[in-house]
């Protein structure tokens, strides 16, 4: 396994909605476009963020060997094994049954750590202190009603609203996946001064204008029928009133 270092100073959360089977990251940092380097998800498989000085094939191969069927712990020990590199990395790891694994390295940056609870993991390094993963976690915790994006988005806003990363505000990414192979949500701010704050504004947005297409995409079962002209008209006027 290659090994690309970076650092990282972020915090993050990955989920998973029992009732859905939705899959999930979020994150969000001091670090330009930290969503390109540190979230990785894939349909029925698995929900992986790699952060501190990251190692993108941490959550390539992690996703890989998920894939082929190890659950979360026993994916982050061959991950870490294979890695010279990891007492600089911190990761976590949430599988398709819900299962989920966390590795905060000895020379992450203080504060740093991590939390597992049901259906999701959160972490952050160089972090105001440990009670933005605290608030993080309870925030996941408290809004199980809501769809997994919601929830993700909900946990960053908690995490940002506690102290967040101790240097400041860049970037943010949210990204969910169901059962297709394209992305269910994906939506990033690379960056921008208050990158949590405007991921929501984003995601309010797509709620209203992007979300509702969803139904006339492709799937792998139904590939031939994808948007039909008539719906895309109403669903085009009920949006845009048109």
């Amino acid at each position: 396994m290659k090994s690309t270092s970076s650092p990282q100073n972020t915090f993050s959360i990955v989920g998973r909605c029992p009732r859905t089977r939705l899959l999930g990251v979020g994150v969000a940092s001091k670090y330009l476009a930290v969503g390109a380097v540190c979230s990785h998800t894939q349909a029925e498989v698995g929900a992986i963020s790699t952060q501190a000085f990251g190692n993108p094939y941490l959550g390539i191969d992690g996703l890989d060997l998920l894939q082929q069927g190890l659950g979360a712990q026993e994916t982050l020990e061959r991950l870490l094994k294979q890695d010279p590199g990891r007492q600089k990395r911190q990761l976590i790891i949430i599988d398709k049954d819900g299962q989920t694994a966390a590795f905060t390295g000895t020379l992450t940056s203080a504060w740093c750590g991590h939390l597992q609870g049901d259906n999701f993991a959160v972490a952050g390094n160089m972090l105001s202190g440990e009670k933005v993963i605290q608030a993080m976690a309870a925030s996941f915790e408290q809004s199980s009603e809501e769809e997994l994006a919601e929830r993700l988005l909900r946990a960053l806003e908690a995490g940002q609203a506690a102290g967040g990363d101790r240097r400041g505000r860049q970037a943010a990414h949210l990204q969910v996946v169901h059962t297709e192979a394209w992305k269910y949500v994906d939506l990033r701010v690379d960056e921008h001064a208050d990158p949590v704050a405007e991921l929501r504004r984003i995601f309010e947005l797509a709620k209203r204008e992007l979300f509702p297409f969803r139904q006339l995409y492709p799937t792998r079962s139904n590939p031939g029928s994808d948007w039909d002209l008539d719906e895309y008209r109403r669903i085009s006027s009920q949006v845009f009133g048109q």
